[in-house]
């Protein structure tokens, strides 16, 4: 009599076990694989060449569509030197936020314009703008950050054909090199590539948890 209590002492403990194990191995509801996929915006297609006038040649978009779980994504500008990156200038951060919920939606727009004025007894400087545009509105934010006279040539960095990543780690998504020679070498915006440049502006995307 008392091995049979003992077993089923056992078996109940053993079974206890087995739904704890399951109940554990649940994964969290509401949290699904997050991917975003980018697509490059021709800012000055058929009449919106009337427009490269007022946003400068240095500019260019990207329209940005998540999948899954919304994810926190900030987009920083990061200043590189000889092939590394030495600082940030500036961060829009929660990319795909919404003051109405309601109606939020999975995708945005990033615009970005970036040009060199000279104030009259000062130094040159750079104004770099982004606009983030939603269904519920767009937001501008303006950077401005002293520039070198010498570099004097200068070219975009972007992307050229749509393509899908995810939130695991920071992607380069835009950017802007210069250099003080008069020749520039051809670069995307893969790290590989921009080691090899002089002086580069990268606008990345970075996610938090």
């Amino acid at each position: 009599m008392r091995l049979k209590i003992c077993m089923l002492i056992f078996l109940f403990i053993l079974s206890g076990c087995n739904i704890e194990s399951e109940e554990t191995n649940v994964p969290p509801e509401n949290l699904e694989p997050t991917s975003i996929k980018l697509t490059p915006i021709d800012l000055f297609d058929g009449e919106a060449g009337k427009f490269k006038n007022f946003l400068g040649s240095m500019s260019g978009g990207i329209k940005l569509e998540y999948e899954g779980s919304k994810p926190n994504a900030s987009l920083d500008i990061d200043i590189w030197e000889n092939g590394k990156k030495v600082d940030t200038a500036g961060s829009i951060g929660d990319l795909f936020y919404s003051l109405d919920e309601q109606k939020r939606s999975n995708e945005v727009e990033i615009i970005i314009s970036i040009d060199t004025v000279n104030f009259e007894g000062q130094n040159e400087y750079s104004i770099i703008k982004v606009n983030k545009v939603r269904n519920s509105g767009s937001s501008l934010s303006t950077v401005t950050l002293p520039w070198n006279k010498e570099l004097t040539l200068r070219g975009v960095l972007q992307h050229t054909e749509p393509h899908s990543f995810s939130v695991e780690l920071p992607v380069n998504v835009f950017g802007m090199q210069a250099t003080r020679s008069n020749q520039i070498s051809t670069a995307d915006l893969s790290e590989e590539s921009l080691a090899e440049t002089e002086w580069a502006l990268v606008f990345t995307l970075r996610f938090d948890d």
